[in-house]
């Protein structure tokens, strides 16, 4: 950077990006291509958005990685790509073979028959077993955790099923349950400065940060399952505090199958109601029918293609969206709502006749919701990877948790492939339906006054913020973590955080139709711009060798 463009990525840096003024970066601006995207993307007529939605969600829902829903949804997406002209559309195999089985709840059954019958609805937590057949069972509570404890109970929990947890407070919804960003809300994100971590980039922001551990016991907790199991139990009851007949579904694709429960995930008010009759000393008894199939060794993929480029066609530009969901419901706003945006941005460049002097790539991704796993592949094979971590120092034992994909231990060295340097820009959308607004510039200074004026013609769809922060557990950041420009947009949350994120609501119904509109077309419209701009966007440091993750943090949106 020189002179005063440099000047303003500082400034940028200071938190001054709403001064920044337009012109700055010297951003060419065709206003009759950007028109005809527009048309596309924003007249009813033309936009295929929701009718993408549908299929992926009413036809091909849910799309839970390494199920056959996913596959079908997959090939769905080949045809449709393919149809629109797009080329070397595949479904892209992994190398990673960390799935050794894909799985499928095909049959749930629950419902109390003492002292009162009553329906229970719920979801199997994914990768558990069935129940083999229709099975009855009193209920218990179990609240102990230590091995010490849980000896209280044994030889009494045969044939039982068993609740877990204590029931949860569920509070009333005082809050409005949909909510778009405010004029102030915006401005305070605009004007934070990013924290920084150990390693000198930026963290997850809260807001943003939305995995979380994978399963209840740490690595030298003692198991309770494998307890419930030998002492015959039939299975175990969870809830959510969420209540209002909202629950929050996951799994863990490594559980064993000989060795777990069947596991269920039902509304706070089920349970709690059964656990207020247990503690009046009254016995409640449940039958379920559950069906789960697994499958050996699933084929794992991710779903690309591209629209090539003219002058600068061995320069590349990527959209892309995790594809993969879980499975209480048909994952619309988890996510769905990205791919659609993301395919229909791809069809709007093809279907508008604009020209692209570098190559538009999409990229849909399977097994975000376990780590970010896809893109993370797509990365290392495409772009850039890591190499064995260095050995640790003598007398000391290396961390198995760590050198397994370096999640916050030492890496090995980073290793660029010839692509690395031909890579112009990664945009992504994982925040569920709402409506586009800015986007988050991942400690990227040099970026800001070029996307202050790419967002220009899209105030009036109020898109008008750039913060200096980061979020986290998308997939952007498996582009950012090897030193490549990726970003994930600013989004209304509407309903993402209260009602729909890994819930048993995250269907069609909770998507936002002009929502998903504007958001199809300003992706359509940054990938045309970043691939017709002179330059390839401005990049930061090159990751330091042999740091921990630092800000790439996440497991999963």
């Amino acid at each position: 950077m020189r002179g005063n463009y440099r000047r303003l990525a500082l400034a940028a840096g200071a938190g001054l990006l709403a001064a920044l003024p337009l012109g700055a970066a010297g951003e060419k601006i065709d206003y009759e291509a950007i028109n005809k995207i527009k048309a596309q993307g924003m007249q009813l007529q033309n936009s295929k958005v929701m009718e993408i939605s549908s299929w992926l969600t009413d036809v091909h829902g849910p799309r839970l990685s390494g199920s056959p829903n996913i596959q079908k949804a997959g090939e769905w997406a080949v045809t449709q790509l393919k149809a629109w002209g797009l080329q070397n559309v595949a479904l892209e195999k992994w190398t990673n073979q960390s799935f050794t089985r894909g799985w499928t709840n095909d049959k749930f059954y629950m419902a109390a028959v003492s002292p009162q019958p009553f329906p229970i609805p719920g979801t199997p937590v994914g990768w558990t077993p069935g129940t083999d057949g229709p099975v009855r069972g009193e209920v218990v509570l179990v609240t102990a955790t230590t091995q010490e404890d849980l000896q209280k109970y044994a030889g009494t929990l045969k044939g039982k099923w068993i609740m877990t947890d204590a029931a949860p407070d569920v509070a009333a919804f005082w809050n409005p349950l949909a909510t778009r960003d405010t004029a102030e809300a915006l401005q305070r994100m605009e004007l934070a400065s990013p924290p920084v971590s150990e390693f000198g980039v930026p963290p997850a922001s809260p807001a943003g940060g939305r995995g979380g551990g994978r399963g209840q016991f740490g690595a030298n907790a003692f198991n309770r399952t494998a307890f419930f199991k030998t002492e015959g139990a039939l299975g175990t009851l969870s809830t959510t505090p969420r209540g209002h007949g909202v629950y929050v579904i996951g799994g863990n694709r490594n559980a064993d199958p000989a060795v777990t429960l069947p596991a269920v995930t039902i509304p706070a008010e089920h349970y709690g109601r059964m656990a207020r009759m247990l503690a009046k000393n009254l016995p409640v008894t449940i039958e379920a029918d559950i069906k789960n199939t697994y499958y050996p060794n699933p084929t794992m993929f991710n779903v690309v293609g591209e629209i090539p480029g003219t002058d600068k066609a061995g320069e590349i530009v990527m959209l892309g969206a995790h594809f993969d969901s879980w499975h209480a419901s048909t994952g619309a706003t988890d996510n769905a709502a990205g791919s659609a945006a993301m395919m229909e941005a791809m069809r709007i460049l093809k279907e508008s006749g604009v020209t692209l002097r570098r190559t538009v790539r999409i990229g849909l991704w399977c097994g975000e919701e376990q780590g970010l796993i896809g893109s993370r592949e797509y990365v290392a094979a495409h772009f850039a990877g890591r190499g064995a971590p260095p050995p640790p120092p003598p007398g000391t034992t290396p961390d198995p948790a760590a050198s397994a994909g370096g999640r916050g231990g030492p890496q090995g060295p980073l290793e660029l492939k010839p692509d690395h340097a031909k890579f112009a820009g990664y945009f992504n959308i994982d925040n569920g339906t709402g409506a586009i607004r800015g986007v988050y510039l991942q400690g990227n200074d040099a970026v800001a006054p070029i996307f202050r004026e790419w967002m220009e013609p899209f105030r009036s769809l109020g898109m008008s913020t750039l913060t200096i922060r980061n979020t986290g557990g998308t997939d952007h950041q498996s582009f950012d973590g090897v030193g490549l420009p990726g970003f994930q947009f600013i989004q209304d949350d509407v309903e993402y955080g209260t009602l729909t994120h890994h819930t048993n609501l995250d269907s069609y119904e909770r998507l936002q139709p002009t929502d998903m509109m504007k958001n199809a077309t300003i992706a359509a419209a940054f990938a045309y711009l970043a691939a017709n701009r002179d330059e390839k966007l401005p990049r930061k440091p090159l990751p330091v060798t042999g740091a921990g993750r630092g800000g790439r943090g996440g497991t999963g949106g």
